[in-house]
């Protein structure tokens, strides 16, 4: 039993922590926010983050440029370091 309990706590673990990325923010217009992440940005068009811990949506992708639709873009500004997670799927829970 032990055992199960911890596997069900490490597997929770690492889907929580499976993509954390820093960026720093080159602009912010209308809600969005214009984030540079290097090279190990791995994000589509539509999927769903978290920035700085706030829910939001990648909008737009352009080479390591990532444009983030966030409810907490507008307190941003340009050269504020960020933090960018893959927010957890919930679909079919």
């Amino acid at each position: 039993m032990k055992k199960i309990i911890i596997m069900l706590v490490l597997s929770t673990i690492l889907a929580t922590t499976a993509f954390a990325s820093d960026g720093k923010v080159v602009s912010v217009a209308d809600g969005a926010a214009v984030v540079e992440m290097g090279a190990n940005a791995d994000l589509k068009k539509g999927a769903g983050v978290k920035l700085n811990g706030k829910a939001g949506k990648v909008t737009a992708v352009e080479g390591t440029k990532v444009t983030i639709k966030a409810g907490n873009a507008a307190e941003l500004k340009a050269g504020d370091k960020v933090k960018v997670d893959k927010a957890a799927s919930m679909q079919g829970c």
